[in-house]
């Protein structure tokens, strides 16, 4: 796979982390919310944006945050324990469409590799990764100890 430098550091595919690729299901969620975006004429985004604490980064949780709209869902920091707190709170994982890490901490980073397992497992076609630059070499290390 390739990566491509973002403004705060760098984007990787989940294929680029995940490893080899199995048969993925249609992203028909995508799919029909640009349809319906198109047919209302809607250019200009969300109405409105939620943000979830999922983390308050305690001695039990790490500091994690869900943001969501009708159109886009996105995870701040995926620590030890973020699958865990994102079923208490009922947001479901498979429907990610970005994880972006502030930084490369076991703080912020301890629970990516079993969020990208349980997105492959689930058959989410497509969430992107972003953080810090040390981010692809990182995701190259989950790569080799994973699969």
């Amino acid at each position: 796979g390739s990566s491509t430098a973002a403004a705060a550091g760098q984007q990787v595919s989940q294929a680029e982390c995940a490893g080899p690729k199995r048969p993925q299901k249609e992203p028909l969620r995508r799919l029909k919310t640009k349809e319906s975006r198109d047919k209302r004429g809607d250019v200009h985004g969300p109405s409105n944006v939620y943000v979830q604490v999922v983390g308050a980064g305690s001695r039990d949780s790490n500091a994690s945050l869900y943001v969501f709209s009708e159109y886009n869902r996105y995870l701040f920091n995926c620590g030890e324990g973020t699958q865990r707190l994102m079923q208490e709170h009922k947001l479901k994982a498979a429907r990610l469409d970005n994880i972006f890490l502030t930084r490369l901490s076991w703080e912020n980073v301890g629970g990516l590799s079993g969020m990208i397992l349980t997105l492959k497992e689930t058959g989410v076609p497509e969430c992107v990764l972003s953080g810090p630059p040390q981010l692809v070499r990182n995701c190259r290390t989950f790569d080799r100890r994973l699969l």
